[in-house]
């Protein structure tokens, strides 16, 4: 599976299939956050969940925000 995470022109990060399919709503790891914080809430880092994908930053991030973004509320839906 091919997985692009981008910025919406309103400040929404999304990971979508290659066909533009939302696959979850994402957020970054704010810098007075740790990971296990955000585990312990019961967010999951976008690479681990997907760890078996090909996961590309798109239009708005680079592919070193990645590490950081989290998906945001419940797991995410299978493409």
């Amino acid at each position: 599976m091919h997985i692009i995470v981008s910025m919406q022109a309103d400040g929404l990060i999304v990971a979508t299939t290659t066909q533009g399919q939302i696959l979850a709503e994402c957020f970054f790891k704010a810098e007075d956050e740790t990971v296990d914080e955000l585990r312990q809430m019961g967010y999951a880092r976008l690479l681990h969940t997907y760890a078996a994908a090909t996961v590309e930053a798109g239009p708005g991030l680079e592919h070193t925000d990645l590490e950081d973004v989290f998906l945001d509320g419940a797991l995410p839906m299978e493409p």
